[in-house]
């Protein structure tokens, strides 16, 4: 199975339609269209899933680039072994006291004191 990662057509496009478009060139396996959970509305890329080799190439040569209803779209192999972003670590909300307590106290240790001038209150 070849998979596909499909980005640029129109929102408002039917999952028949691009199993449509993409049907002509080759067999497919699956088709699926990344949605918003909340809204359940199209976020403009997906995956197609294809049988064969041949027909991925085919599909990728002639639907790359095609404009759809005004929006051009683009067709490339999806990257199976893409590294993972590393994503930032947050602060535990929902620590117990203790750790609370101890986190506070540093961030009040590094602040500087304000000083009061002509009624408002500036950093020295």
């Amino acid at each position: 199975m070849i998979k596909l990662f499909v980005v640029g057509y129109p929102l408002d496009i039917q999952e028949s339609e691009l199993i449509e478009l993409f049907s002509f060139h080759g067999m497919i396996n699956s088709l699926d269209l990344v949605t918003d959970k909340f809204t359940k509305k199209h976020k403009g890329f997906g995956f197609v899933e294809m049988v064969d080799q041949a027909g991925a190439d085919r599909a990728i040569r002639a639907l790359n680039g095609l404009v759809l209803r005004g929006r051009k779209i683009s067709v490339k192999l999806a990257e199976e072994n893409r590294p993972e972003r590393s994503r930032p670590t947050r602060i535990n909300h929902f620590a117990d006291n203790d750790q609370q307590n101890n986190i506070k106290q540093d961030t009040f240790k590094n602040k500087r004191p304000r000083k009061l001038v002509n009624n408002t209150f500036r950093a020295e």
